[in-house]
């Protein structure tokens, strides 16, 4: 993010100038103790930005033309997503001198002053550039100030510092003690948001608009296996920061207004700064700035399709490599947030459903050489309390089996490589397979590489279940399924079909002019009486490929009883060549 050159007031450094002056004439005797120490605080934290901004590194900057978006007196570029991320430049040693010298001005005035807002505010945001975040907790823990203000300082450092859970409950602490007003300001997304939710959000009046929050934060929570929501203590964190900053100097060289506000909720605050060479001859008050956010940042809000009807969102809501998204964050658990090549099967039970997650990643260099942590996720909504399976030392391929309310839910299979900081994940909503009791009724179809002898129950089959749904061509491919709601005796006739995915234009015009050949369909009928297991029959069939050209394709099981009942379910597979 950069400040427009255009927009800078050269007169800024000369008011500080003229401040700082007037802040040294201003003596123990002239002021209250209590005013002496707070104005010669603000003058050493002005002192020091001034420091930092004439000592920063310089790097090539850029111009306004090329602005991906002007925010106010700020020009913004998005992440590229072909650059490899670099980490921060060394910053230089006169800077991080003065900021020793700035944090001991602190220290000594929160000893005098331990109720001062500003002085608490400035001593975590300090402690934090400065990478401690365990001396910034120590500091918001001996603030006592209004509590509200103390419990956000010390969410704030527990965020950083990677403690979500912690940090979660120190802002609900902060938002519970908090002025309605001050609270209303806080917990505003709407800068988050675009289209129509954010019409939507805008027309509620701010005492209305908890439960909306509360649904979006759900839906964008990054990691449900992890404790807390670290996407929403990120936004509050950010709520934090830009209070903290709003009535100090910037590193930018300008006073605070509405575009730092709208930057910071919807990008966070710098990670460093750069300056660049002028374009010509300038005072030393215009030295252009950039500032940097962490990278790689992710774009975790859903769209509004997904807010309305959780249980029918498909994974496409959830973009994280979004371009130019309304909003992005940067978790310090992940370098790399990718989707998770998986299945997902229901199987309902008298009073719960069976959900199978299976993934494999062993081709994915990402999750290679690092120990990996796998969950598998239901949640219902916002307010229930999330079913969640995990395997802490899980494996490249794996299958999780969870039990959970028969309901429409959002899934979430999630995979962690902690060490390299790789994530993926596979999100969206399910509904469960037909009523038990509402007559003949089908399972799921579950995929696996089917054993020399075919599985007649799903715990059987769970040790070959197949970690995607992309198949090799000349491969055997193993459905299984489970039929309820028949009588003992009773023959169905079942049919399988397998079809090709409509294509596009491209590949029709292709094929009109024989450059492509079209894709063959497979399909079986057959009758029989299933083999029964209490109230279910689980039945399986292997498939061979070999026929079919690479490409989408759908399976289609249809079962019909011999009392015109008839139940269908349906899985999309991709076919590749081997």
């Amino acid at each position: 993010m950069y400040l427009l050159r255009t927009q800078r007031a050269p007169a800024i450094l000369f008011a500080l100038a003229g401040q700082l002056a007037s802040w040294g004439r201003a003596t123990a005797a002239q002021l209250p103790d209590s005013q002496h120490i707070l104005r010669s605080a603000r003058a050493a934290q002005a002192g020091f930005e001034s420091i930092r901004r004439h000592n920063l590194r310089k790097e090539p900057g850029h111009g306004a033309a090329d602005c991906d978006e002007r925010i106010g007196r700020f020009c913004y570029w998005y992440d590229d997503d072909d650059e490899t991320p670099r980490p921060p430049p060394p910053e230089s040693e006169a800077i991080t001198r003065a900021r020793d010298r700035l944090l001991a001005t602190l220290d000594s005035a929160a000893l005098a002053l331990p109720g001062a807002e500003w002085i608490a505010g400035q001593r975590v945001r300090y402690l934090l550039q400065s990478g401690r975040p365990a001396e910034a907790l120590a500091a918001a823990r001996t603030c006592r100030a209004a509590l509200w203000w103390c419990e956000a300082l010390a969410g704030l450092a527990l965020h950083v510092a990677g403690d979500y859970g912690a940090a979660d409950s120190a802002y609900r602490a902060a938002l519970a003690a908090m002025p309605p007003d001050e609270r209303c300001r806080w917990t505003d997304i709407s800068a988050l948001l675009d289209g129509a939710l954010a019409q939507r959000y805008r027309r509620l009046p701010c005492d209305e608009r908890g439960a909306f929050e509360q649904r979006l934060w759900w839906l964008a929570q990054p990691l449900y296996s992890l404790p807390g929501n670290d996407r929403r203590t990120e936004h509050l964190a950010r709520a934090t920061m830009t209070r903290i900053e709003r009535d100090a100097r910037s590193t930018y060289g300008v006073l605070w207004g509405d575009d730092l506000r709208e930057v910071t909720v919807r990008f966070g605050w710098p990670t460093y700064w750069t300056q660049s060479e002028p374009a010509t001859l300038s005072s030393f008050a215009d030295v252009p700035i950039t500032g940097h956010e962490p990278v790689p940042s992710f774009h975790f809000l859903p769209d509004g399709s997904a807010w309305v009807d959780p249980g029918s969102a498909s994974p496409q809501v959830w973009e994280p490599r979004a371009p130019r998204a309304r909003e992005h964050y940067a978790p310090r658990y992940a370098i790399a947030f990718a989707s998770l090549e998986h299945q997902v099967a229901l199987f309902r039970r008298r009073d719960s459903c069976l959900v199978v997650g299976a993934y494999d990643v062993r081709t994915d260099t990402l999750f290679s050489r690092d120990s990996l942590q796998a969950a598998l996720v239901l949640a219902r909504d916002e307010r229930s309390v999330p079913v969640i399976e995990r395997r802490p030392d899980a494996r490249a391929s794996d299958v999780i089996v969870a039990k959970a309310d028969c309901a429409p839910q959002l899934v979430s299979l999630e995979l962690v490589a902690p060490t390299r900081r790789h994530v993926a994940r596979a999100r969206y909503g399910v509904r469960p397979p037909g009523d038990l009791g509402a007559g003949l009724s089908l399972s799921d179809i579950l995929l696996f590489d089917p054993p020399d002898s075919l599985p007649t129950q799903l715990a059987a089959a769970l040790p070959y279940v197949r970690g995607s749904t992309v198949v090799d061509s000349r491969s055997r491919l193993g459905l299984f399924w489970e039929i309820a709601g028949l009588d003992s005796g009773e023959v169905v006739t079942t049919e399988v079909t397998v079809l090709p995915v409509r294509t596009g234009w491209l590949r029709k015009a292709a094929q009109s002019l024989r450059l492509a050949g079209r894709r063959a369909s497979v399909r079986l009928e057959w009758r029989e009486v299933p083999e029964r297991h209490g109230s279910m029959a689980g039945r399986a069939l292997a498939l061979d490929l070999s026929g079919l050209p690479p490409g989408p394709y759908r399976i289609e099981l249809v079962v019909r009883g011999p009392r015109g009942q008839r139940a269908s379910v349906a899985r999309d597979i991709t076919v590749r060549e081997r």
